[in-house]
């Protein structure tokens, strides 16, 4: 059943307002993540250092896998406005109304059941036929996408990477934000250049190389199994928020 959580944050406490039970609430906003331990492998410079302090206390989410793989797919080539109006638009046409102004993720099933015209309406372009597409093959058992969750961080990354529209980084992204894939490291262009700033001497990148391919593998190297973390620290600086 579709809920609203409603959160504040006011000091240190966390002020949850939802019908959903506490174990959901916690497995959600990974509240049971041992931070300081995360800090203790990742805090490997001045650098991380520094957004350790600044940042302390982000923590990344466990998001539904349907909803991360679909919202990711909506942002390519896109801005965070547009995927935001995007993805509200399609829960409003097609998912079901929880209470005024709020309405659940369309499932793959709704949207497995309706053609190209009609998706129109939700402003993806040349996204909608991608979405339209896994969530028939999801609907269908073509693709078990929560089967995911049992197979390797490698495993995991190549079925992703299957489905038409799906590169290296909307995987990397559903590995760690859906599969809590801690050693997933999304190399985008805001990564990669917030990357070559602060750590471009680490890597030479070959002929034929791919070089967001060698920046992550960098990262899970230098900040080891927690290098997910890593990241959110790093694009949280690049966002200037």
């Amino acid at each position: 059943m579709s809920s609203i959580i409603r959160a504040k944050q006011d000091g240190d406490e966390l002020m949850i307002v939802s019908s959903l039970d506490e174990k959901f609430i916690r497995h959600y906003f990974r509240l049971d993540d041992d931070l300081e331990k995360i800090y203790s492998k990742i805090n490997r410079d001045e650098i991380m250092d520094s957004l350790i302090s600044k940042y302390h206390g982000l923590r990344l989410i466990n998001q539904d896998p349907w909803e991360c793989l679909v919202s990711y797919i909506c942002s390519s080539n896109n801005t965070i406005r547009n995927i935001r109006n995007s993805i509200r638009k399609m829960c409003e046409c097609f998912g079901e109304k929880i209470e005024d102004g709020y309405y659940s993720f369309p499932l793959p099933e709704m949207l497995s059941r309706i053609n190209k015209r009609e998706m129109e309406q939700c402003s993806l372009g040349f996204r909608a036929p991608r979405v339209l597409e896994i969530a028939t093959g999801i609907a269908k058992h073509e693709f078990e996408l929560y089967g995911l969750k049992d197979l390797s961080y490698d495993e995991g990354r190549r079925e992703l990477m299957k489905i038409n529209g799906v590169g290296g980084k909307i995987a990397d992204c559903v590995l760690l934000f859906a599969f809590g894939k801690l050693e997933s490291f999304p190399v985008d262009t805001h990564i990669e250049q917030i990357m070559d700033r602060t750590y471009g001497e680490n890597w030479k990148v070959a002929k034929n190389s791919k070089k967001r391919e060698e920046i992550a593998r960098f990262a899970r190297t230098y900040f080891g199994k927690y290098c997910g973390y890593a990241q959110e620290y790093l694009y949280m600086e690049d966002l200037g928020l």
